[in-house]
């Protein structure tokens, strides 16, 4: 294990230094865990889950909205599963059982808050009172609508952590990579996320950002980069998705922009040369290039030869 200022990075993970990554993250309760389920072909796996809970042991609350590629038709045809309410709704019930997951959340007596369902029964905080809070820290968001998504749930949680639990993605441009920052995309209520993403994706480096300061706002958030079993790589060509089997690798920091700053440099590219993490180091805090260079020159490897 390695530490360069506030990141932490272990190219060769087992439980024990897993978990101890997570003490060390010292998670102030109410936990919140976004954890990246946006696929069925690659997500955040029921032991990782089980893993980041039995280190925290304390009160937890896991979120993620839906999306139309989490589930069973998506997994064995690669493309969209349906878009109705009611499909989406067992798809997610197909998800905790294929997953393994729902089984870990009875486990730990910890609850899943889809994001989707409580926007759309409208069980959401006075945008009002989102947009002073977003305020007193950032300036007014690029998107206001953004103040109307936030779960009553997560407003009266607000002051704890909010662990954004990312897998190691490799995209297409404009996005090129998918890690912590990113991640918080998905607290935007879906399943259609289109229009936050814009035509040839022009908005999309708006919306990530914004979506990031309304929680950022909200809560402390720390960030994890893992590809502990698996980790997702889509050909910037055919769009096809390869995934990767068994890395091992995972990074955490108490500075979500500079650790996606930093696992971007260990694959080898320039997270100047993306857009939405060179908007977050403007608007929500620059990463040490200091640390970069270490990155460069620190022999880790997220995938090895």
């Amino acid at each position: 294990m390695v530490k360069i200022g506030n990141i932490v990075v272990e190219d060769s993970v087992t439980e024990e230094s897993f978990k101890q990554i997570i003490k060390d993250l010292n998670l102030k309760p109410p936990v919140i865990i976004k954890p990246n389920w946006g696929f069925s072909v690659c997500y955040t796996e029921a032991i990782l889950l089980d893993w980041v809970l039995s280190s925290i042991k304390s009160k937890a609350l896991v979120v993620e909205s839906y999306g139309w590629a989490r589930s069973e038709e998506a997994l064995q045809t690669g493309g969209w599963g349906s878009f109705e309410r009611e499909d989406l709704r067992k798809s997610d019930q197909w998800f905790l059982e294929f997953s393994g997951i729902g089984k870990i959340l009875k486990k730990h007596d910890v609850e899943f808050l889809n994001i989707t369902e409580e926007n759309w029964a409208n069980r959401t905080a006075d945008p009002d009172l989102i947009k002073e809070i977003v305020e007193k820290k950032y300036f007014t968001l690029e998107r206001e609508e953004f103040y109307h998504f936030v779960p009553e749930r997560l407003y009266e949680m607000r002051g704890g952590d909010l662990l954004s639990l990312a897998k190691v993605r490799l995209l297409e441009a404009p996005m090129i990579v998918s890690f912590t920052v990113k991640n918080l995309f998905g607290m935007i209520p879906g399943p259609d996320r289109g229009k936050f993403h814009g035509k040839k994706h022009s908005k999309l480096n708006q919306s990530i950002v914004d979506i990031y300061k309304v929680y950022d706002s909200l809560f402390n958030i720390c960030g994890i980069v893992e590809a502990v079993f698996t980790a997702s790589l889509r050909d910037p060509d055919t769009l096809k998705w390869e995934t990767r089997q068994n890395p091992g690798f995972v990074s955490a920091s108490i500075n979500p922009v500079e650790l996606d700053a930093f696992v971007t440099t260990l694959l080898g590219k320039n997270p100047h040369d993306i857009g939405y993490l060179k908007m977050a180091a403007k608007n929500i805090g620059e990463w040490n290039e200091k640390n970069l260079t270490h990155a460069l020159n620190s022999g880790i490897k997220v995938f090895a030869d």
